[in-house]
């Protein structure tokens, strides 16, 4: 008797990455040891602020008061429904207007991590670069510097709560906040840290390249076909991440 085959168990294919949606990320995603990682809502802005104190001094009150208001990612949380024409359309509408604050907000992207107790452990501001726009319209490219609003972001801060420290919280917030800016079509994420902080081999680990002090990139060649040199301010370090590796940059000393 021919021995009976054995029936070869068919191994699922890997699934898709899975896009993010607006209620999935005001929801919250799953973080390391059972963290969450999530859109900062209103009730949140008071720790959300007191936990950026801890990366950075230079927090404003609008950009506290705008995640106070639900004004902060607005923008960004109708372009995971509705695509870039959500970015877009109102950005342009803010230019002829003169109100491009406001968009500056509506673009920034607050996030929040939350432990199991609900306790806020972690937060994360990113935001348009005003410098760096400012930049391209001074190098004479007043168009580009408003599409500049629409494919660079600054990560302005980033903390984590001394008690959760080394859970991968930080972590999980940068990859969160490259989550959101990639899947809408933006082209690079950066910023900088003091250079006592020691923060180059934290970042690198994260896919991030972190430039030498004194030393800048190239990131006007991608937008405007010129180059126009991006740098970190006196004691700091740049460290930065292009969404696409065919992306063209350069470094310079």
């Amino acid at each position: 008797m021919a021995k009976k085959a054995k029936q070869r168990r068919k191994r699922p294919s890997p699934s898709p990455s899975v896009r993010l949606t607006r209620q999935r990320l005001m929801d919250g995603l799953a973080g390391p040891d059972g963290t969450r990682v999530r859109l900062a809502s209103p009730d949140d802005s008071v720790r959300f602020g007191e936990l950026l104190t801890l990366a950075t001094e230079e927090i404003e009150h609008e950009q506290v008061d705008g995640v106070a208001a639900g004004e902060c990612g607005k923008w960004l949380l109708d372009g995971l429904v509705e695509g870039n024409r959500a970015l877009t359309e109102p950005l342009a509408r803010a230019a002829a207007s003169g109100q491009l604050q406001d968009s500056a907000l509506a673009l920034s992207l607050p996030l929040v991590a939350e432990d199991r107790d609900g306790t806020l452990v972690g937060a994360l501001l990113a935001l348009p670069p005003g410098m760096l726009v400012q930049t391209v319209r001074e190098a004479g490219y007043e168009h580009h510097s408003l599409l500049a609003m629409l494919k660079y972001v600054k990560i302005k801060g980033l903390a984590v709560a001394e008690n959760a420290r080394g859970r991968g919280v930080g972590g999980a917030l940068l990859k969160r906040c490259a989550q959101v800016y990639w899947q809408l079509d933006f082209l690079l994420l950066y910023g900088g840290f003091d250079i006592e902080r020691a923060l180059g081999p934290y970042y690198a680990r994260h896919g991030f390249t972190v430039l030498n002090p004194g030393e800048t990139t190239d990131v006007g060649f991608v937008l405007t076909g010129r180059p126009i040199g991006l740098g970190a301010g006196p004691g700091e370090q740049l460290f930065f991440r292009w969404n696409r590796p065919t992306a063209q940059h350069r470094h310079t000393s």
